[in-house]
């Protein structure tokens, strides 16, 4: 599907760190009522008998075609929609606390093995 920002106007490569993307429609047409149309056509003689008959065919010169209301035809899409100031401030809080949470885990990780080593050498 292709993705368009708030003016229809196609987006190739989104930053979807500077936004997102929801499933939407976009008008694609406006198809207007349609009135009934009653089939003409007239009969067309196929073969002629020696005892007066005749085949004869139904020849159409102009289709009917049935009513139909007026309707708009839409095309399935994604919309980009940029984050505001505040969305973006309060996604890269996130990724601080993120990062310090990993850096905290990592240093946690490596004082637990720096005791390990010295508790290990104490025994021997």
């Amino acid at each position: 599907m292709k993705i368009y920002d708030k003016n229809d106007k196609i987006i190739e490569k989104p930053d979807f760190g500077k936004g997102y993307i929801i499933p939407d429609k976009r008008l694609v047409a406006h198809h207007e009522a349609v009135e009934a149309v009653e089939e003409v056509g007239h009969y067309e003689t196929v073969s002629e008998y020696p005892n007066g008959g005749k085949d004869v065919a139904w020849v159409v010169d102009v289709p009917g075609a049935a009513p139909q209301e007026a309707w708009d035809e839409y095309e399935d899409i994604y919309r980009y929609i940029p984050y505001t100031p505040e969305e973006l401030e309060q996604i890269e809080s996130k990724r601080t606390h993120e990062k310090r949470i990993s850096d905290l885990e990592t240093s946690s990780a490596d004082m637990a093995e720096a005791l390990n080593m010295i508790l290990t050498k104490a025994v021997e």
